[in-house]
């Protein structure tokens, strides 16, 4: 799958911020296609595969802040109805571009015009992008739920069958 018209401008928003390591993320997202799109009425989810044969980024915040910040644009046909875009990476690899809208149901894309970067904001009030949070689109960032990349889910599955192993191997010394 290729990417659409507006994550493409969206991602390219994103990467024009001048921060240390945004070339190797350039170098990614040239070598990177789309594997799923998951619209949620509010926005979408695209994931991004990126070839291992790419450099990962380095693990730098000042970078992390950049792609979490990410771009936002008005759509033409409501001059209220802001779109955001964020950029997320794990294991130093994009895996995921998100959009949201303000309010309302996510726009027609033609209608999304003139993508532009979000400054890096500096302000605690905001949450972090290596939190171990990400936002529920569906909620429109007002619940935040557990990250549910495979890694995470992979290992949340190993913990378990430890758990379920040491039960049982106390069951049967007991018995």
């Amino acid at each position: 799958m290729q990417f659409s018209r507006v994550e493409r401008a969206a991602i390219e928003a994103i990467l024009s911020k001048s921060v240390d390591g945004i070339e190797i993320v350039r170098t990614q997202f040239a070598a990177a296609s789309v594997t799923a799109r998951d619209y949620t009425g509010v926005g979408f989810y695209t994931t991004i595969s990126v070839p291992l044969s790419v450099p990962p980024m380095p693990d730098n915040k000042e970078l992390r802040d950049a792609l979490f910040d990410g771009a936002a644009a008005c759509a033409k046909s409501d001059p209220d109805g802001w779109v955001f875009f964020k950029l997320w990476a794990d294991g130093g690899y994009l895996v995921c571009l998100e959009a949201c809208t303000a309010s309302g149901s996510w726009p027609n894309e033609d209608d999304i015009e003139d993508v532009a970067p979000c400054d890096v904001y500096k302000d605690n009030r905001t949450r972090s992008s290596d939190d171990g949070l990400i936002p529920d689109c569906d909620n429109r960032f007002e619940v935040w739920r557990m990250n549910t990349s495979w890694k995470s889910l992979l290992a949340t599955a190993l913990v378990a069958l430890i758990i379920i192993l040491v039960v049982l191997l106390l069951v049967s010394v007991v018995v």
